[in-house]
């Protein structure tokens, strides 16, 4: 009776814990006595066996907190700087790019081991040109997490230090791990100039094509290549490819179509067999449809009324989208009522395309009652950018002969709507109109935004450097210059421009003369060139070297300020009859002529 009594009062009347608990429940009771009477009842090595446990646990539990401290911590810091590289990415895309560094540098330095965060680390560093992403590429590589675009990444970073063998045998690698990377071709155009990239692309890439000779879309990039290498046994065989993917009948074969159409001069068979092509294939557009035209009326121009005629009936009917490409042909062959005469108002208001082109067609044919209309047409409002709104009512007040400062002000509206819309584009047409209608500072404000857009920068370059000419802005010229040469200095233009300013401007004058001299014996006979050299040593106060790159000189083929300086080098020659061929050149520049004030000043030392 005693020995089966329950000694715990509170457990009297209460179910038994689940069989399979109990044996832990017991060890536990023993451990631990839940009661006095229990504790009353336990023996010696119970209780030391009990505290002996709580140690043991205790210890274990320090351990355990020990050895797997630092992995908890670096998979929290891990975590935290992947978030940190997130946001930076995000920062970056938003156009908050020193805060998105500052962020990345806060990463690498949360989480030093973090692949994320080196990863964005040495992208960074690579654009803005810091030596320091060799590090950060090297750290990459010794964790071994380096990718195909890390490679690609040290290898512009070996470029932007100006280690240009070390960059090409890298590149070799990478386009020997990856053939037919777009990025690692775009590498090679920066890497080796025009010969070298075509040899070594390929070369490469044939290899490949070898290797796999059902990669259609391998092949359209090789010819594309080969075709574009200088070589006539190479760009025969680049055509050669292109016709064999054209036979396609999907959209590669289209794109490859596409690519035998931008060659302005193809024999006449090719050229029929291409129209056909054109016409017939199952995904061409109105687009192809208008490309067929364009090149079958350059075959046969006699045939041009023809031809716009199966233009209208090929419109009609048409989805509004096949139609722009038809409407707009149409306006560049200036059959301006054909399109009035196609598209209805309505029509034209439902569809910004439509409606851009029918716009010039009423400018065209000056129907400018019904264009201010249309301009101000809520509907039409609403369907137009805020820009291109702008910008037509620019326009209309052009047409309208209102005063000149209600279109300048209308210009510089239209011009600031692209700026905040970043269409690029634009701009540059605003820059044209611009130019075009004198008002050459809104044009250069205009091309300046243009040249900021990755879609026209090498436009907007071009036409910079020539707005900035026509207003006399020698400041803005030289760093358009000095930009436009940096980016493309394989580019004739760019570089005869920036090392032209350098030399009126007086800067770095020994090391732009010699650059000079090495144009000048590329082509001898360049006239421009000849006076660059010249004034070159002009400026080095060098009169005697100066002169005969004068001598037989044709001024007529230089503008209005380097006619100045060139009269204001004769005058300084000590030829007997210097100071009359100054004056004869002096009066042939146009009173009004614009120059750049260094070049004006040379047109008063001459005829001091």
């Amino acid at each position: 009776m005693l020995t089966n009594q329950t000694i715990d009062p509170n457990q009297n009347g209460q179910p038994k814990p689940f069989i399979l608990f109990r044996p832990f429940l017991m060890v536990w009771h023993w451990l631990v006595p839940p009661t006095q009477a229990h504790k009353d009842r336990q023996s010696k090595g119970a209780l030391w066996a009990a505290r002996i446990s709580v140690i043991a646990f205790c210890l274990l539990l320090m351990g355990l907190a020990i050895y797997f401290a630092k992995p908890m911590q670096d998979t929290y810091q891990d975590w935290k700087a992947d978030k940190l590289v997130a946001e930076s990415r995000q920062m970056a895309e938003d156009g908050q790019i020193v805060n998105a560094v500052f962020k990345a540098q806060e990463a690498v330095s949360l989480a030093p081991d973090n692949v994320n965060a080196i990863r964005l680390n040495t992208e960074f560093l690579t654009a803005m040109r810091r030596p320091e992403a060799l590090y950060f590429l090297d750290r990459l590589e010794a964790s071994g997490a380096t990718e195909l675009k890390d490679k690609q990444t040290r290898v512009k970073a070996l470029i932007n230090l100006n280690r240009g063998k070390e960059a090409a045998t890298l590149l070799e690698q990478v386009l020997a791990e990856s053939p037919t990377d777009l990025a690692s071709m775009k590498l090679a155009e920066e890497v080796w100039d025009s010969s070298q990239k075509n040899s070594m692309l390929v070369k490469t890439l044939k290899a490949y094509a070898e290797k796999h000779p059902d990669d259609a879309a391998h092949g359209l990039r090789l010819a594309k290549i080969q075709t574009d290498s200088g070589d006539s046994t190479e760009s025969s065989d680049g055509m050669r490819r292109a016709w064999a993917v054209a036979e396609r009948e999907d959209a590669l074969g289209l794109q490859a179509l596409e690519f035998l159409d931008s060659f302005e001069n193809l024999p006449p068979d090719e050229a029929g067999q291409l129209i056909k092509k054109l016409r017939s294939h199952p995904k061409a557009t109105g687009w192809h449809q208008v490309a067929a035209l364009k090149r079958q009326l350059r075959l046969n121009p006699a045939q041009r009324v023809a031809l716009i005629q199966e233009a209208i009936e090929l419109a009609r009917g048409k989805s509004r989208e096949d139609l722009v490409p038809m409407v707009r042909w149409l306006v560049e062959e200036q059959q301006f009522l054909q399109v009035l005469a196609l598209v209805s108002e309505d029509e034209a208001k439902g569809y910004q395309p439509i409606l851009e082109n029918y716009l010039t067609a009423l400018t065209m044919l000056k129907r400018f009652a019904d264009l201010e209309r249309l301009v101000k047409d809520p509907k039409v409002a609403g369907i137009l950018n805020q820009s291109v709104s702008a910008f037509y009512r620019a326009h209309l007040a052009f047409v309208m002969n209102k005063p000149p400062e209600e279109v300048r002000a209308a210009l510089i509206a239209a011009k600031n709507a692209a700026d905040i819309e970043r269409r690029g584009e634009l701009c540059m047409k605003i820059a044209e109109y611009a130019e075009a209608r004198g008002h050459p500072d809104i044009a250069e404000d205009a091309y300046k935004s243009a040249a900021l857009n990755p879609r026209t920068d090498r436009l907007g370059y071009k036409g910079l450097l020539r707005a900035s000419e026509a207003n006399g802005n020698t400041e803005g010229l030289l760093e358009a210059a000095t930009e436009a040469a940096r980016r493309w200095p394989d580019d004739p233009q760019y570089v005869e421009r920036f090392l032209y300013v350098n030399l009126l401007t007086g800067r770095q004058m020994e090391l732009t003369l010699t650059e000079c001299l090495k144009l000048l014996e590329q082509r001898p006979q360049d006239q421009v060139r000849r006076l660059m050299a010249a004034l070159g040593h002009w400026r080095l106060m060098d009169f005697k070297a100066a002169t005969p790159f004068l001598q037989d000189m044709d001024v007529s083929q230089l503008s209005s300020g380097q006619k100045a300086i060139y009269a204001a080098i004769a005058r300084d020659s000590g030829a007997n009859n210097a100071e009359q061929a100054a004056r004869d050149v002096v009066n042939t520049i146009e009173a009004q002529a614009r120059m750049l004030p260094e070049e004006r000043v040379c047109m008063v030392k001459a005829t001091r």
